[in-house]
């Protein structure tokens, strides 16, 4: 699966673009949309929470815990009459980084697990960058790290 980095504009605080779903004839019913942040949960049945984004003024209202690294999930449902679904689309990325014109969306994947994982090397490279440096903080013994190389 090719994956490419998708740019959602947003303004007013809310995500004004959703992703172009395959959809080999949809149902003639109105479609449901949804864009929500997903995260691993093993005490959840299929392993993953989820955060529906709120709707907007115009699109989905960006969550103030957004952050780098995050799996997002854009969906697409149709129902029939009786409320029963009869098709559902999902696109899943992930967020590399936001400007304050666009979300930036790294994607398509067919599942969270594959999101999560192209995400990894982006979230431990992000926790690398907060250990401590050569000016270490207060209460932190600064030759920690010359004991260790003697060791």
């Amino acid at each position: 699966m090719t994956t490419n980095e998708y740019v959602f504009r947003h303004a007013g605080g809310c995500v004004i673009d959703f992703p172009d779903l395959a959809v080999n004839e949809p149902p003639p019913w109105q479609p449901w949309r949804w864009i929500a942040t997903v995260w691993p949960d093993q005490y959840r049945p299929d392993g993953w929470a989820a955060f529906e984004w709120a709707q907007g003024e115009r699109g989905w209202i960006l969550p103030d815990t957004l952050a780098v690294g995050d799996v997002i999930e854009f969906g697409l449902a149709w129902f029939d009459a009786t409320g029963q679904c009869v098709r559902v689309h999902r696109w899943f990325g992930w967020m590399p980084y936001a400007t304050v014109y666009a979300l930036i969306v790294t994607g398509p994947f067919t599942d969270p697990v594959e999101a999560f994982a192209a995400a990894r090397s982006s979230i431990d490279e992000i926790r690398l960058e907060q250990l401590v440096g050569p000016s270490a903080p207060a209460g932190i013994d600064p030759e920690w790290d010359r004991a260790a190389d003697e060791a």
